[in-house]
C-alpha cells in the first residue's frame, strides 16, 4: 500500500480572530520562499502580506477590515501566532514531540 502523503494535510483549515472565522488554503512552496521584503513595507505590513497569501479574496478583505479596527484590535501576539500556525500547517513543522521516557539509562537484558 502506498504511503498516503495527503494524510499530512491539515483537516482543520479555519481559525478565529476577534470573533471572525477565516479559512485558509494551501499554497505552493515557491509562493512562500519567493516572498521578500522590498524595503518599503513595515514589519506589520509584511506579516499581513504573508498571512494574506493563505486567504481567499473575500477573507483578505475581511482580514484588512479586522486589522483596521481600533476597538478590539488584532494583537501582535495573535498575528505572530497565526502566521506561525499557518506556516507550521503548510510545512508539517514542528513535528509531534517524542514520547516521554524515563530519565537515565535503560536496563537491558543480560
Amino acid at each position: 500500500m502506498p504511503h498516503d502523503l495527503d494524510a499530512l494535510l491539515s483537516k482543520d483549515r479555519s481559525f478565529i480572530v476577534r470573533g471572525e472565522t477565516f479559512t485558509y488554503h494551501d499554497v505552493k512552496p515557491e509562493v512562500l520562499s519567493a516572498f521578500k521584503a522590498n524595503g518599503k513595507m513595515g514589519p506589520w505590513d509584511l506579516i499581513d502580506a504573508q498571512i494574506n497569501l493563505f486567504l481567499s479574496d473575500s477573507d483578505r478583505k475581511r482580514w484588512k477590515e479586522l486589522r483596521a479596527r481600533d476597538a478590539e484590535p488584532v494583537t501582535i501576539g495573535q498575528m505572530n501566532a497565526l502566521l506561525t500556525w499557518l506556516l507550521e500547517t503548510q510545512t508539517d513543522r514542528p513535528t509531534n514531540p517524542p514520547s516521554p521516557s524515563a530519565s537515565g539509562r535503560g536496563r537491558t537484558a543480560a
